[in-house]
C-alpha cells in the first residue's frame, strides 16, 4: 500500500483530522474521493492500517507524542542525585608507598609498627599511605566497651603525636590518610549524638587530627584510591561478612579486579587469570595492631604491611610483607 494514490489520500486526512473517528473520516474520504476508492469499506480499510498497531501512522505519531510527554517531563522532574566518590589517584611523581593497615591506635603494636617504618625508612619511600583503621576509637564504639579503657581524647592525643612524628621522618613525603571503618565511629556518633555537629568543619577528624597543618591527603570512606593501574580499598566498602580463609579470593570473586586492601588483619594474595587473558592480582594486607584484642582474643591475625613501587605507565610491584617478632619476611 505504501505509496499509492489511496494510501497517500488517506494519509492527507489523517495528518489533518487526526482525532476524528475512523467511520466519520472514511465517510468524508470517500464523499471527496469517489474516483479514487472502489467503496466505503475500502477507505476504512486503509484508515485501519495506517491507524493500526503494525501500521507506520500509528507508531509514528505516538512515538511523537511520547517525545512531547517525555520532554516535558524532563524539564519538570529535578536532577537526579548520586553519591559517586570520584577516586584518588597517586601522583605519577611518586613511585615508592609504604602501606601501613589497620594500626588502631592506642592498641598498636610497637615492635611491628616500628619494624614497617624503618622498612620504609630503607626504601627511602616517597609515599605513606595509613589504609584505614589508624585509630580504633573505641571508646565510642556501638559496642560495649570497659570503662576503664583509654578514652577518646587520649586516642586523639595518641594519634596526633603519631601523625606529628610521622611528618618529622618523612618531611618529604605524600602521606595519604583513609579513613576506615574504625574512623567511621566518630561520624557515627556526631549522627546518633549530636547531629548538629556533623555539618561544622572543626568536628570533621581530618581537623581535629590537623591534616592541613602536617600537609597530609584525606580519602573518604568508599573512596576508591590507585597506585598506578592497582584499585586500593579497605575492605569493609565491600559487601563482604568475613574474609573466609582467603581474603584475597573472596575480594577477587566478589570484584574480580586487581586490588589492595586491609581490614582482615591477615596477609593473603590470590592471582588468577580471566577468560580473556587479564592477569587479575589481589593483595590483603595484615595489621600493625595488638594481635590479642579483648573483643577477640583467639584470632588468626598477623602482622605486616604493603610496599608498592609504581612504574610510569601504570605498572606495579607488589611486595605483601609479614612480621614475626618485629623481623620482616
Amino acid at each position: 500500500m505504501k505509496g499509492t494514490i489511496k494510501s497517500d489520500i488517506a494519509k492527507e486526512y489523517l495528518l489533518k483530522f487526526p482525532n476524528t473517528a475512523n467511520l466519520t473520516l472514511a465517510k468524508k474520504i470517500y464523499a471527496e474521493n469517489k474516483s479514487v476508492y472502489k467503496d466505503l469499506e475500502q477507505v476504512r480499510s486503509h484508515i485501519r492500517t495506517l491507524k493500526g498497531a503494525k501500521g507506520t501512522w500509528n507508531k509514528q505519531n505516538t512515538h511523537v507524542e511520547f517525545r512531547k510527554q517525555f520532554e516535558a517531563l524532563k524539564k519538570e522532574l529535578p536532577k537526579g542525585e548520586t553519591d559517586k566518590i570520584e577516586p584518588y589517584y597517586l601522583p605519577k611523581s611518586n613511585s615508592k608507598v609504604l602501606m601501613l593497615s589497620d594500626i588502631h591506635f592506642p592498641y598498636q603494636n610497637d615492635d611491628a609498627l616500628f619494624a614497617a617504618l624503618e622498612y620504609g625508612l630503607q626504601k627511602e619511600v616517597d609515599t605513606i599511605w595509613l589504609n584505614g583503621d589508624t585509630m580504633d576509637i573505641y571508646s565510642l564504639s556501638k559496642f560495649d566497651k570497659d570503662p576503664r579503657k583509654r578514652n577518646f581524647k587520649y586516642e586523639i592525643d595518641l594519634t596526633r603525636k603519631f601523625l606529628k612524628g610521622l611528618r618529622a621522618m618523612f618531611p618529604k613525603a605524600l602521606i595519604i590518610f583513609k579513613m576506615g571503618n574504625h574512623e567511621n565511629r566518630w561520624e557515627a556518633f556526631l549522627r546518633n549524638k549530636a547531629v548538629e555537629l556533623l555539618d561544622m568543619e572543626e568536628f570533621k577528624l581530618s581537623v581535629i587530627l590537623h591534616f592541613n597543618e602536617l600537609n597530609i591527603q584525606l580519602i573518604e570512606d568508599k573512596q576508591m584510591g590507585y597506585c598506578g593501574e592497582l584499585k586500593v580499598l579497605h575492605y569493609h566498602e565491600l559487601p563482604l561478612k568475613s574474609g573466609g580463609v582467603n581474603p584475597a579470593r573472596a575480594v577477587y570473586l566478589k570484584t574480580g579486579e586487581s586490588v589492595i586492601g586491609g581490614h582482615y588483619h591477615r596477609k593473603s594474595e590470590h592471582v588468577e587469570r580471566t577468560l580473556g587473558g587479564k592477569l587479575v592480582k589481589v593483595y590483603s594486607t595484615a595489621c600493625l595492631c595488638d594481635l590479642f584484642a579483648g573483643y577477640m582474643p583467639y584470632n588468626n591475625w598477623s602482622h605486616g604491611f604493603a610496599y608498592i613501587e609504581v612504574k610510569p605507565n601504570g605498572d606495579y610491584m607488589v611486595e605483601n610483607k609479614t612480621i614475626i617478632d618485629g623481623k620482616i619476611y
